[in-house]
């Protein structure tokens, strides 16, 4: 881990850490991108690119098309990726700074940047998208409240909608570092996605991180009651 990496992540530790003794842990999530003015480098997990997954899985499921949502948008790449790609995108964030730099960096895009919490998911969200994408999201929700946003998820998918999550994995292998981010395993994910068919669930690691497991994982809807 380089120094100016380390750095964000101690910012990021310490803000989490309060945000949470303070009873709102997701506060740290706008704190982090307000206090950043626009340098990327403070952001632990802005790779400025897009996911390598998101677009080998979709290059894989080309029937995979229409409305997309993309949760915990960051600063936009995936989001902006799938548009150009044909999807019909709405990205959100619990970050209005987050949006706000979405929408500087992108200023002529078609996608639907808005603030959003997936504890509280928009009505018109619901039963709505073709294509919900969470990246890195529910592993870095406290697991106080992780249960209750991770079973908001299959809410959102229509009928033969696709859910595609992605991030690390829980397993013997655990980094010496303090979270966030929480390791998940795919125990906990397929309960907690019980209700849809699961399709996948593959384990990686990067090239760059060869110590630290990680999953990418997709379900759909069709016959399942949310």
């Amino acid at each position: 881990m380089n120094d100016n990496l380390a750095e964000a992540r101690e910012r990021l530790l310490k803000l989490s850490e309060s945000a949470e003794a303070d009873g709102e842990p997701l506060r740290w999530f706008e704190e982090l991108y307000a206090g950043a003015e626009r340098d990327a480098e403070e952001i632990p997990w802005a790779r400025m690119e897009t996911h390598p997954k998101m677009v080998e899985w979709i290059a894989e499921h080309p029937e995979v098309i229409g409305r997309a949502l993309i949760v915990g948008c960051g600063l936009g790449d995936d989001a902006e990726w799938l548009s150009a790609a044909g999807f019909d995108v709405t990205a959100f964030d619990i970050s209005q700074s987050s949006i706000d730099w979405c929408r500087e960096r992108f200023p002529q895009s078609p996608v639907k940047y808005c603030v959003g919490d997936l504890l509280e998911p928009a009505d018109e969200w619901l039963e709505a998208y073709d294509l919900v994408v969470e990246i890195h999201i529910l592993q870095a929700i406290p697991d106080s409240i992780r249960d209750a946003a991770a079973t908001n998820l299959p809410k959102l998918l229509n009928n033969g909608g696709h859910l595609l999550c992605i991030g690390r994995l829980l397993t013997e292998r655990v980094p010496n570092e303090p979270s966030p981010p929480w390791p998940l395993s795919q125990v906990w994910l397929e309960g907690r996605f019980e209700t849809l068919g699961k399709l996948s669930f593959l384990s990686f690691v990067n090239d760059d991180t060869p110590t630290i497991d990680r999953y990418v994982a997709a379900w759909n809807r069709h016959t399942a009651k949310v």
